[in-house]
């Protein structure tokens, strides 16, 4: 019979294309993709990039990034006097030793120390707190003397407290044999060695705050008479937070200075200048060279298309892969290009949740990481049912047999 007949042709051509599909061989397996995409990042435009060092002039100097890296430097290791940016140091010991509401009382010894002082006399009696402010501020070395008497009833065994925290803080070419800064036998620093201490000193919010002050006040015995700070750039130097100067003959005219703009933290030292006007000069020229070619630039978008990934559950849908986070990182412009290498995964299962990880989007510059951001999925994709599964199943034996494409194919954007 016709219906018969038919009904037997039918069933010999399904197991044909069963027996079609048994055999073939199965499709390779795709491979992870990873592409890199050239070009700057979200790079602030600069028509004059200046490719050279800084124009400055100084026999010692270093500038530095608030955490650490060196962008400049000049006989960063010349072993040199400090004069008093020593007090630096000196305030730290005291800092780590007594209570800044502790009372002194000046000793004659104290007293009579000279050079730079705020003429202190013998009996007076401050808090610690205020003579921290005498030294550091109009550069007090009677000050200084002082407080190394109250810390350790001595000069020479507070020197030793001065030597024990410059090894304990790794201070290497630095030793200390008076808390003032004067010259003397053995008394001497470096410029890499002062940037060290003056960002650790910047990071204690009390010594922070003293060599943020204009001026103080003191009254001893009679009249109250204002100091000024030391250091010139202060309330003139657009982001200038301190720290200290010195001069002695031996050391020349010295300064450590603290900035922050817009996140971005730099010390400066500058040492053996030949003038009080110089050093501030030269610091200020450092400075801008940094701010100018240190600054924190966006190099990855939230939400931003990365790609699309393909999920095998499925004949033709994929996820969309997005950044998950924006991404903003301090960039020096002389280190060279910016690339942003993008590697994803080559395919998902579902389910497929929402923010799951997808791949992984990294930004360098030269043989610096810069960052690196999950690849993640926009939208969640459920499983399909299980008549979705057969329908899907016996589509893909069709295809197989007769041709066209088992799956999505995935998309690079990034």
């Amino acid at each position: 019979m016709p219906s018969a007949r038919l009904a037997v042709q039918r069933l010999v051509h399904t197991s044909i294309i069963l027996l079609v599909v048994l055999c073939a061989p199965l499709p390779a397996p795709t491979a992870a993709f990873g592409v890199e995409r050239a070009g700057e990042v979200v790079m602030a435009s600069q028509t004059a990039l200046d490719l050279t060092a800084p124009d400055v002039s100084m026999p010692s100097g270093v500038l530095r990034t608030a955490d650490g890296r060196t962008l400049w430097e000049r006989d960063a290791d010349a072993v040199r006097p400090m004069a008093s940016i020593t007090k630096v140091m000196t305030a730290l010991v005291v800092l780590d030793e007594v209570d800044p509401a502790e009372m002194v009382t000046v000793s004659a010894q104290a007293a009579a120390v000279r050079e730079s002082g705020v003429d202190l006399v013998a009996g007076q009696r401050l808090t610690v707190r205020q003579l921290l402010e005498a030294m550091l501020v109009p550069s007090a070395n009677d000050a200084a003397y002082a407080l190394a008497e109250h810390v350790a009833g001595g000069e020479e065994a507070f020197v030793r407290l001065m030597n024990q925290k410059a090894a304990d803080v790794g201070l290497k070419q630095t030793r200390f044999t008076n808390p003032h800064g004067l010259d003397g036998p053995g008394h001497h620093s470096t410029a890499r060695d002062i940037a060290t201490l003056t960002t650790i000193a910047m990071s204690d919010p009390r010594f922070a705050a003293i060599v943020a002050l204009p001026a103080i006040t003191m009254a001893n015995g009679g009249p109250a008479k204002r100091f000024e700070n030391s250091n010139e750039l202060l309330g003139t130097y657009a982001g200038l937070e301190g720290v200290k100067t010195g001069w002695t003959r031996g050391a020349g005219y010295c300064f450590a200075a603290s900035a922050q703009r817009d996140d971005v933290g730099l010390v400066a030292v500058v040492l053996g200048t030949g003038s009080e006007n110089e050093r501030f000069r030269q610091t200020e020229k450092l400075l801008d060279w940094g701010f100018f070619h240190y600054a924190f630039r966006q190099v990855a978008s939230a939400e931003e298309t990365a790609g699309l990934v393909p999920v095998t559950t499925y004949l033709d849908r994929t996820v969309t892969a997005v950044v998950q986070h924006d991404a903003v990182v301090p960039v020096f412009s002389l280190d060279g290009e910016v690339i942003a290498r993008v590697d994803m995964i080559a395919e998902v299962t579902a389910p497929v949740e929402r923010g799951q990880r997808l791949g992984t989007l990294t930004v360098v510059q030269g043989s610096r990481l810069l960052a690196q951001v999950p690849i993640v999925a926009a939208t969640g994709i459920e499983r399909p049912d299980r008549w979705e599964s057969f329908r899907i199943w016996l589509t893909r034996v069709w295809r197989t047999a007769f041709g066209g494409d088992l799956q999505a194919e995935a998309v690079q954007v990034m």
